[in-house]
């Protein structure tokens, strides 16, 4: 997965562009050895490279919002409720420091909700079209068990560090009594490992996208002889980060497969990925209602396109994956700690 190059702030940028240009223009973005780069060249550099993708995500945004004025199928509310849900699973306590980790994306919190409140709409198009109901869930979630078993998970407290001495003295205080929370919280940098007190849940089985230090550390943390529980394992140097880490394990748990009304909502978000219909034909049904016309010429291909291949674009694409909410994290519902369920 590629990551993207700022593309909600190119989103942004060019929707300045149906706005008259003024003197902003003449401030420079960005000066490069004494050249300044101009807001003029900037917004149509990115008109240039990425003016379709932006078309067609606005003009799928749009088609989404006219559904759900029809249909009140996603409120402000709900998209609230998802931003405050995926914060949590995501580790984040501080919905501050979540908004650093989001502007280290290139994405604000707007722009991160405008993407909740698209897929999310989605996803309610794709489940009214599914139609699940309890009976349908029920045999889905019996006749797939491997979907809904949740792995061995190794429960830890993690501290990260530049260099090794700061861990030692950490380890150091932590064998003496210190609340390894407080340590963490002071000594991490990494803005979801601090905001979590440096708690961390590992699943306990083979990720070959991480890196291999790292697979080493996961390896002693499986191993209930060489890492007993509560024993602190490092300082450990991860030499693809060029950090150092000290982990201490807290309780390990065997593979599971939870009861069917605890994991509902999940199990509804599963089929309707499995049997609902895909994004693209959801669109081109959409297209139907609501007739799409490109009124810009260097545009005009994508009227075709929509109607006949969809491709979907959405900004949260350009993201690493860890870092998107994906179709199959279900709605967030009051009361039901989807956090809990959805890793």
């Amino acid at each position: 997965m590629r990551r993207w190059p700022a593309f909600i702030a190119f989103l942004w940028a060019l929707l300045s562009l149906f706005a008259p240009l003024g003197c902003a223009n003449r401030q420079p973005i960005a000066v490069v050895g004494g050249r300044a780069v101009d807001r003029k060249t900037y917004w149509e550099t990115m008109e240039r490279y990425y003016g379709d993708d932006t078309l067609r995500w606005l003009i799928q945004r749009e088609l989404l919002l006219q559904a759900n004025d029809e249909k009140k199928l996603v409120s402000e509310k709900d998209v609230e409720r998802e931003f405050k849900n995926f914060m949590r699973g995501q580790g984040f306590e501080d919905e501050r420091q979540f908004l650093t980790f989001l502007a280290r994306q290139g994405m604000d919190k707007e722009a991160f909700m405008e993407d909740l409140r698209f897929r999310l709409i989605l996803h309610r198009l794709q489940e009214e079209a599914a139609k699940p109901d309890d009976k349908k869930l029920q045999a889905f979630y019996e006749q797939n068990p491997s979907l809904f078993t949740y792995p061995p998970i190794a429960k830890t407290y993690i501290l990260q560090a530049a260099d090794e001495k700061t861990l030692r003295k950490a380890k150091e205080l932590i064998q003496k009594g210190e609340d390894i929370r407080k340590l963490a919280y002071e000594i991490n940098k990494d803005p979801q490992l601090r905001s979590s007190r440096g708690y961390v849940e590992f699943f306990l089985v083979p990720d070959p996208h991480l890196p291999p230090a790292l697979m080493r550390i996961m390896a002693l943390l499986a191993d209930e002889k060489s890492t007993p529980i509560n024993q602190l394992v490092g300082p450990q140097y991860i030499p693809e980060g060029r950090f150092w880490v000290l982990v201490k394990v807290i309780e390990r748990t065997p593979p599971s497969v939870p009861p069917f009304e605890e994991i509902k909502p999940y199990v509804r978000a599963r089929y309707v990925e499995s049997f609902g219909p895909p994004a693209e034909t959801i669109f081109q049904e959409l297209v139907k209602q609501h007739p799409v016309t490109v009124q810009d010429p260097r545009f005009k291909f994508l009227e075709d396109q929509i109607r006949t291949q969809m491709m979907v674009q959405s900004p949260s694409g350009f993201q690493p994956p860890a870092e998107v909410p994906g179709l199959t994290r279900p709605p967030a519902q009051e009361g039901e700690g989807l956090e809990k369920h959805v890793r």
